[in-house]
């Protein structure tokens, strides 16, 4: 890892909470993806655009509702902040992955900190974890708008060994 690489991880690493045990790690982080689940739920039956029924599709609907309330400055008005908007959209596309290509949640120790810990998903060797998609409008190369889709069918989509 170079010298900036292990610079911003230990500046991501500083942002994580710490735990006084693996379970105490689990415990809250599936809350927390519960809580944004169920907040991304609740602001969709508002929004008939996008229904969370869990299929890869759906990550399209999502996103242009992501961009939609971005271009026109919606958030407040939907009732959430950008921020946490990006949080449910990474808590659902982690149970996207989930239910629809059959990986599992993971909370591991973040590897430069022993008592902080993350959330991700995991399918065969491949692991992504997901806490937001910060900034996700700035998204390089998305004119689709699309990336989310495109990102589930690069890395959970197959179901070949080593993917």
């Amino acid at each position: 890892m170079s010298q900036q690489g292990r610079i911003l991880a230990m500046q991501h690493g500083e942002k994580l909470p710490s735990f006084a045990s693996p379970t105490e790690a689990v415990n809250y982080y599936h809350r927390f993806r519960d809580q944004h689940l169920a907040l991304l739920s609740e602001l969709a039956a508002k929004y008939p655009s996008f229904q969370p029924d869990y299929s890869a599709e759906s990550l399209k609907h999502l996103e242009q509702w992501y961009f939609h309330l971005y271009e026109t400055d919606s958030f407040p008005a939907v009732g959430i902040d950008r921020e946490t908007f990006e949080i449910c959209m990474a808590m659902y596309f982690g149970e996207t992955t989930v239910r629809s290509a059959h990986a599992e949640w993971i909370v591991e120790p973040y590897f430069l900190a022993p008592d902080k810990y993350e959330l991700g998903t995991r399918k065969f060797s491949f692991t992504m974890m997901l806490s937001r998609f910060t900034d996700h409008f700035r998204e390089p190369g998305n004119k689709k708008r699309e990336s989310l889709f495109r990102r589930y069918r690069k890395y959970f989509a197959r179901d070949m060994p080593g993917r």
